[in-house]
């Protein structure tokens, strides 16, 4: 079989636009060398052949060759399973970054190898009373001033260090809510992020179906996929869309990914564009906290948006499982705005959650059988379906619920683990212990600490000691804050309270010794106006000697008490401190481990889809040499041609 004439010219044409194309891209990749996001990009191509095979027994001048190539479209040079591993270690390493930004605030008043906190307070209220041990000294204003002094800049230590860790709250939920500051929060760029990939999702698909792959559109995406895996954990998936068909009556579900035959039966891929689905992975516990499982809500599915419906979903921020607004947008008149306090309802450190709600899908109507309900036509009938969860970090505190809702990872996670209850924070899957955690420890100290000052001037005062000394210990227990502020407020006796609440919580507990925490601990008016004095009453089991009340004082600052985990007051603050200190060193070893792991991937992500000036120059060569073969073979089959031709003339 003769060849066409000007076959080979067309084999040649092919060739010269391929390798010009190539060129091209090239080109484009060079000048986007420095493009933040940008994907090395590359053309595919494939020989051109018959597509119907020829027979063994044909003739040898009729085999199929020489007939060009075909450009068959754009391509990304990026592997899926290195954006797989990117994303998940980019959300641990950003849970890890954010944790460290939030110890390290706390290490500011609470690392006590860094300043002279509590701890050395407590030494000076040590010095003072052992200053006062001598009886000429017991009754000297000087040196019961000097008392008062160190028991006051503990008591503003106290308040001032709550203080710190309220605001450190506060400062947390602002990175969630974006509420009080100039940027937005975690709820909001989320929100956005999700938004933007959905429509994303609609204008690649459109550009895709018209023949135009929208490489940038898609790098686009994938950054703002990447920065969202920062915030949450994401699963990214990929789909075709499902179609109803009528089938001798029944409808049947098909795949536009696929080609079928008359039977059915599937004989192929389609080349239908695909659609992009994220979904947010979570792991919900039992009641006990105990037998974790993990679920996946959509938060974006393909490029789906019949009836105006959304193919994204969204988050909002609760607070005590109220949202600020209202599904009309108005203000709920229910949302208390979080300030870190202790909601007086439930007895906690007020809750923040995340609520996401599902992207929108359709999905097919079912009768009571459980068949597909269908149309006039024999069309399922489809409707849009939603899921939602909530994130809840402690769900019940009553009968020892501790049934969790909680993130694998991400900054929206750390800042959730930081601001979870005293309970929830050592139930609630985390490593790491949350402010309420170090505000209850704090609590405790200051009460244990106040208690203890408030009882034994109680009996220096009253001369109420006890004659046994087995029942020193379960007369002190009876000395309630109740009890030590009724009889205070007796007007026929002398005061004795030193350190009492403030009121500053709550009115009420003013100047009692009821309801004392780290926030509210302070020195007492009437000690500050002279009304009380350190008890000189002597403790007959220890010889009724007027300094006794100092001798007992002096003994529970040195000694352990149950209340604070049988350690002394500055021994309960280095444990505090060390407790910090240990989580933020974990924590360090996490992030650097993480970070380390993140780097790697990025390098391996970059060798591959990053433009590398040397490789692109190789390309440039063997391009340029390629057009200038295929623009040599052209002039040779013209020469041929010419010669042809003359011999015909």
């Amino acid at each position: 079989m003769i060849r066409a004439t000007f076959a080979g010219f067309n084999t040649a044409l092919s060739a010269l636009q391929a390798n010009q194309k190539k060129l091209d891209v090239t080109g484009q990749n060079l000048a986007n060398m420095t493009t933040e996001g940008y994907t090395r990009q590359a053309l595919k191509t494939s020989g051109v052949n018959y597509e119907n095979p020829t027979s063994f027994y044909m003739n040898e001048n009729d085999v199929n060759v020489g007939f060009g190539v075909a450009m068959n479209g754009m391509t990304q040079m990026r592997d899926q399973f290195l954006d797989i591993q990117y994303r998940d270690s980019n959300a641990n390493t950003s849970y890890n970054k954010t944790l460290a930004d939030s110890l390290d605030s706390m290490s500011q008043f609470l690392d006590e190898t860094k300043l002279d906190g509590l701890r050395a307070s407590f030494d000076n209220i040590q010095t003072a009373l052992t200053n006062m041990q001598d009886p000429s000294k017991v009754n000297d204003p000087v040196y019961e001033g000097e008392l008062r002094s160190r028991m006051e800049a503990t008591a503003t230590l106290f308040n001032n260090t709550a203080s710190s860790i309220s605001q450190a709250m506060v400062n947390e939920y602002q990175k969630i809510d974006g509420d009080g500051s100039s940027e937005n929060g975690y709820a909001d760029k989320i929100n956005q992020l999700l938004a933007d990939i959905g429509d994303l999702n609609v204008k690649i698909k459109k550009n895709q179906l018209l023949g135009n792959s929208a490489l940038e559109l898609q790098d686009t995406r994938n950054q703002k996929i990447d920065e969202l895996s920062s915030y949450i954990p994401i699963e990214v998936s990929y789909f075709t869309e499902k179609y109803d068909v009528n089938v001798n009556g029944k409808t049947v579900q098909r795949d536009r990914g696929l080609n079928y035959d008359s039977f059915g039966n599937a004989t192929g891929k389609s080349g239908f564009p695909e659609d992009l689905k994220i979904s947010l992975v979570y792991t919900k516990t039992d009641a006990n906290g105990k037998n974790p499982k993990e679920y996946s809500v959509t938060l974006v599915n393909g490029s789906d948006v019949r009836d105006n419906k959304k193919n994204y979903g969204s988050v909002s921020v609760t607070v005590d499982g109220k949202t600020k607004y209202n599904t009309d947008g108005s203000l709920n008149k229910d949302f208390r705005a979080y300030d870190g306090k202790v909601n007086s309802a439930t007895g906690q450190v007020q809750q923040v959650q995340l609520a996401f709600s599902q992207a929108e899908s359709y999905s097919i109507s079912k009768d009571a059988n459980g068949h597909n309900i269908v149309d006039s036509n024999g069309n399922a009938v489809s409707d849009y379906q939603e899921e939602s969860m909530t994130t809840d970090n402690h769900i019940d505190k009553d009968e020892g619920d501790y049934a969790t809702v909680r993130f694998k990872s991400g900054s929206a996670q750390a800042s959730l683990d930081m601001l979870a209850d005293n309970t929830s924070s050592l139930n609630n899957g985390s490593i790491y212990r949350s402010y309420d955690y170090y505000m209850q420890r704090l609590d405790t100290l200051a009460n244990t600490f106040a208690m203890d000052m408030n009882r034994y001037n109680y009996m220096g005062v009253r001369n109420t000691y006890p004659t046994d000394a087995k029942n020193m210990e379960s007369f002190l227990n009876g000395l309630t804050a109740t009890e030590l502020s009724n009889r205070n407020q007796d007007a026929d006796k002398s005061t004795f309270l030193l350190l009492v609440n403030s009121g500053s919580s709550n009115a009420a507990d003013s100047q009692t010794a009821n309801n004392i925490t780290a926030a509210t601990i302070s020195i007492s008016k009437d000690w500050v106006n002279g009304n009380t004095h350190i008890g000189t009453y002597g403790d007959p089991l220890q010889g009724n000697s007027g300094t006794d009340t100092t001798l007992h004082m002096l003994q529970a600052v040195s000694t352990t008490h149950s209340a604070i985990g049988n350690r002394s007051y500055a021994d309960e603050m280095n444990s505090i401190s060390t407790y910090l200190a240990n989580d933020a060193y974990n924590n360090s070893n996490a992030q650097k481990t993480n970070q380390a792991v993140l780097d790697s991937i990025s390098s391996s992500k970059d060798q591959i889809s990053g433009v590398s000036l040397d490789e692109e120059a190789a390309n440039m060569m063997t391009y340029v040499s390629s057009y200038n073969a295929a623009a040599k073979l052209m002039s040779s089959l013209d020469q041929t041609l010419q010669t042809l031709i003359s011999m015909a003339g």
